[in-house]
């Protein structure tokens, strides 16, 4: 049986874990360890990163990119054997060849790139390897985000822009509902069932979308009568640059992701 360690016991190795096996052999690690309670019991836990590591044939290295440079400094100061293992890498901006410069080593890498509603086992993943990944090893950790969503294999130099459009997108989505909720209890809708109607007819609006053979674009246009109530709503969006908007602000997500990259260069 394949073993797994995360380190880090956040929001999202939450959610990994969650969508795994109950049979499954998975270690813990995190210095805050309040965060082992939310797990119940169901995995083991390491006294350190190191430790975690020598368990495990699948290392999930699940911290924020600011703490990869000590995190992969500890792995490698410590002398743990890295033969056969594969690193898996969840953060943004962090690329396998910084993974390997940080572990002292070429080792096999997987670098994804999840969004936060795996937690409802609702998510988006991309993934992409180095050449050291076993196809064995890539189909066990594509399954793995399978399993809290929908994974998509992706070129490793692709990896920082696909932040802004499934990963980071999310945040969009959640902001233009606040918004129409704002809008809607000015106008005498702030009724507790309303939030709910309105999650509903995004969720019907995506299933439509995808169910259609039609593009967005012409969607939109069957929902716009000429001289009608939408029509008069969309030149609004028009009016105010909404298209322009949306891209610099998936323009300086990816730019951030860049940046990321640089700080965790080493």
């Amino acid at each position: 049986m394949k073993r797994y360690s995360f380190i880090g016991a956040g929001n999202m190795a939450y959610a990994i874990i969650g969508g795994m096996s109950a049979d499954k052999d998975i270690t813990v690690y995190d210095k805050l360890v309040s965060q082992y309670e939310k797990f119940n019991g169901r995995v083991k836990t390491a006294p350190s990163a190191p430790a975690a590591v020598e368990k495990a044939d699948y290392i999930v290295l699940a911290v924020k990119p600011q703490n990869f440079k000590e995190i992969t400094a500890e792995i490698r100061e410590s002398g743990v054997a890295l033969d056969g293992k594969t690193f898996v890498s969840i953060a943004a901006g962090v690329s396998c060849e910084s993974i390997c410069r940080g572990l002292g080593r070429e080792v096999a890498v997987i670098r994804t790139m999840p969004n936060t509603p795996a937690l409802i086992g609702k998510g988006v993943t991309a993934v992409s390897r180095n050449r050291l990944v076993s196809d064995e090893a890539y189909n066990e950790i594509f399954e793995m985000f399978s399993s809290i969503g929908e994974a998509f294999e992706l070129p490793e130099d692709k990896m920082n822009s696909v932040i802004a459009v499934t990963s980071s997108a999310p945040a969009y989505i959640y902001y233009i509902i606040d918004c129409i909720c704002r809008e809607a209890a000015s106008q005498g809708l702030s009724s507790p069932e309303m939030l709910k109607m309105i999650c509903a007819m995004v969720k019907g609006s995506a299933e439509m979308l995808e169910r259609s053979d039609k593009t967005p674009a012409e969607l939109v246009k069957m929902v716009t009568s000429p001289k009608g109530t939408t029509e008069c709503a969309m030149q609004v969006f028009y009016n105010c640059g909404l298209d322009k908007m949306i891209s610099e602000a998936m323009k300086a997500c990816t730019k951030r992701a860049e940046e990321l990259s640089a700080e965790a260069s080493f």
